[in-house]
Parts: structure tokens; C-alpha cells; sequence
């Protein structure tokens, strides 16, 4: 019997959506896995890089081809080098801290101690469909901004022809570099779907990814509600005896929650530094694409989906912002006059170790907030005037 428990103890239970994810784009273990990854999960973490590696160096080259051969450059190309390398980084940081993350879920997975947390189903059911709509919205994206591209083939073919340029690439949906001519039945076709196939492998994990910080701090934050009805009711139980057990227990799940929420902190530090260095430059370059009026559509597409990510990172670290005065706010209308002298000097230092904030930091650029979301957008647009001058 305590073998099974033992078992039970390290399922996962929440994330189940975005963890089907990282486990089709291969940087998750398989289930099962996921406390203690072998070498198979190496293996596809290897494959990973191997499938969208080819992509970004070809992408690499025809930029690098461009800066020798004194061409203008393009913003567009610009902002998808910077989006590739700067995902490349928020996936290396998330990777390394893989077990951390399989932990900190596990721990979120059991209520052994302190009982299921009210609405627990309700929220996760919430995320997963939040997750499904995520998956919609970026395959979607990404097949509108490579149809574009196709579309555009034509354009972007005259648009080389008279600059007298390399346009090999023209209608992929990336500017390859390549040494050989691709413009022919089977093997255009087939550039066509792997540059489609290694985008949707990559550029969707910026999202996912700020989107586990996000569901995680939700998940959390179901915990510090429960410890506000838990609380309240601990001073409304009568004998100063059952107070002192109660509050006891209640002080327990006030430590543990804190120490959740310093290990999400700490998870999400470097890939969220990562997504907030990046993601202003890259929205700089995609709004002067967009001001130029070379691939409107697509550029709003890209625009867009970068957006998305930054708000969702915001967010998360912003509920988790307004989360700090739940616990102290309970303490103060709850029924803490009634208790004897002992309990109430305890709850003082209870009181004053509730103020202890709550947050996800984005290296040195400070807190995951709302303000956090309008300085980057303002420092795009200061970025933006830079490029146009």
C-alpha cells in the first residue's frame, strides 16, 4: 500500500495540455519521465535543434550574405533572426530547469497535507481550454503568414530581379540561403514544408512558454484563496486550543506557498529576462516592416503573436501581484479580537510575514506586471523612431 502512495505522490496532475505540447515540439519527457529524463529525452532535445537549427543557419547565412554584398537590409528578416535566437535562449533556460519545473508541478499535483484547494478542477479545466485556443491561434498564424508569403512570391521575385539580388527564397517562409536553385516541382515544395514544420516547431514555444509561468502562478494562487477561507475560519472555531492548532497549520501552508512561489520565480528568471530583452527590438523591426508597407499582413501576423506572448507573461506575474493582499486582508476582518492574549501576539508576527510579496521577476527589468507590458511597448515605439530616422 505505501508503495502505491509512494507512486501516487510523484504523478503530475495539472498542465496536462502544455506539457502535450513540450512533449510534441520534443523538449519534454515522455510521461512518466518526467522526475528523472533519460537519455531519450536528450535525444529528442537533440532532434529539436537538429529540425529548427537548419532554418535559422540558413537564415543566418542569406543575412550575413546580405551585410557583405552591401544590400539594405530588412527589418523583417531582422526580427525573425532576433525571434529565433531569442526563443532559442527562453528554451535553453527552460530546458536546463526542466526537473525544477517537473517538481514544482508535482508539488502543485498534491494536497495531502492542507486538502484540494476550492475551484482546483475548475481552474485547470480553464487553462487547458486557454492552452487549446493558444495552439489554434499560433498553427493558425502560422499558416496565414506562410500563405502570405506564398502569395507574395511574385512581388518579392520583382523586387530582387530589380535590385539584381539572390531571390531563391522568395516564397518560403523564411529568406534561406541556399547554394542551389529551388524554384522547380518537387523540391520548392519541399522547403515549403519544412520551413512551415520548423516554424510551427519553434516560434508557438515563446508562447508556451510564458504561458506555464502563467497557469503555474494560477495554480498558486487557488492556494493562497484556500489559506484566506482557512484563515478566516480558524478564528472562528471557539477554543483557543483549536485556534492554536489550526493557525498552526494555517502558518505551515503560508510557508509552503511562499516557497512555491520563490521556486516559479526562480524557474522563470532567465527565460523570462530573455523574453523581455528581445521581444522590444523584435516589435521595433516588425512595426517599421509594417510602416514601410513590405508584408503588411504577415508582419501584423508575427506582430501580433509577439504581443500576445509579452501580455501573457504580464499577466500571469500581475494576478500573481494582486494575490498579496488576499492573506493579509483575511487576517485583518477575521475574528483575531476574540483569541487570548498568546494567539493574538502570534498573530502579529503571522500579520507581518503576510506582507511578503508575491512575484515573477524578468531579470533586471523587474517584475512581471502590467507597467512591466507598457514599457516594452514604449521602448519598441522609441526603437521604432530610431530605425526611422
Amino acid at each position: 500500500m505505501s508503495r502505491s502512495n509512494g507512486c501516487r505522490s510523484q504523478e503530475i496532475k495539472i498542465c496536462s495540455v502544455n506539457r502535450k505540447i513540450f512533449q510534441y515540439s520534443l523538449l519534454w519527457p515522455d510521461d512518466g519521465t518526467e522526475l528523472n529524463p533519460g537519455r531519450n529525452y536528450i535525444v529528442k532535445i537533440l532532434c529539436f535543434f537538429l529540425c529548427t537549427g537548419l532554418m535559422t543557419a540558413l537564415t543566418t547565412i542569406h543575412f550575413l550574405l546580405a551585410i557583405i554584398n552591401d544590400e539594405e537590409l530588412n527589418t523583417e528578416e531582422i526580427a525573425v533572426l532576433i525571434a529565433a535566437y531569442g526563443t532559442y535562449y527562453m528554451i535553453c533556460a527552460y530546458i536546463k530547469n526542466q526537473r525544477q519545473v517537473a517538481l514544482l508541478l508535482r508539488d502543485l499535483s498534491q494536497f495531502e497535507n492542507f486538502g484540494k484547494p476550492p475551484g482546483f478542477e475548475k481552474k485547470d479545466k480553464q487553462l487547458n481550454l486557454c492552452v487549446k485556443m493558444l495552439v489554434a491561434y499560433s498553427f493558425t498564424g502560422t499558416v496565414v503568414y506562410s500563405s502570405m508569403k506564398l502569395f507574395e512570391k511574385g512581388k518579392c521575385k520583382a523586387f530582387h530581379l530589380e535590385r539584381k539580388s539572390n531571390g531563391n527564397y522568395c516564397g518560403l517562409i523564411a529568406p534561406f540561403w541556399l547554394p542551389f536553385e529551388i524554384d522547380y516541382f518537387p523540391v520548392f515544395h519541399l522547403w515549403l514544408l519544412y520551413g512551415f514544420l520548423a516554424a510551427c516547431l519553434l516560434l508557438k514555444m515563446c508562447l508556451h512558454i510564458s504561458f506555464n509561468a502563467l497557469e503555474i502562478a494560477h495554480h498558486i494562487i487557488l492556494r493562497i484563496h484556500h489559506l484566506r477561507i482557512m484563515f478566516l475560519e480558524c478564528f472562528n472555531s471557539g477554543s483557543n486550543q483549536i485556534i492554536r492548532v489550526k493557525l498552526a497549520t494555517c502558518v505551515l501552508y503560508h510557508k509552503e506557498i511562499l516557497e512555491l512561489i520563490m521556486r516559479l520565480d526562480d524557474i522563470f528568471f532567465n527565460s523570462m529576462f530573455g523574453h523581455f530583452a528581445l521581444t522590444g527590438t523584435i516589435c521595433a523591426c516588425l512595426e517599421k516592416q509594417i510602416v514601410d508597407g513590405y508584408n503588411v499582413y504577415a508582419g501584423t501576423v508575427h506582430f501580433i503573436g509577439w504581443i500576445l506572448a509579452l501580455f501573457i507573461g504580464c499577466v500571469g506575474g500581475q494576478h500573481l501581484l494582486n494575490a498579496n493582499e488576499v492573506i493579509p486582508n483575511a487576517l485583518w476582518i477575521s475574528n483575531w479580537y476574540t483569541a487570548d492574549v498568546r494567539i493574538k501576539r502570534d498573530f502579529l508576527f503571522i500579520l507581518t510575514r503576510s506582507h511578503k510579496d508575491f512575484y515573477i521577476r524578468a531579470g533586471p527589468f523587474g517584475v512581471l506586471s502590467y507597467p512591466l507590458f507598457v514599457s516594452v511597448l514604449k521602448a519598441s515605439y522609441s526603437i521604432l523612431c530610431l530605425l526611422s530616422s
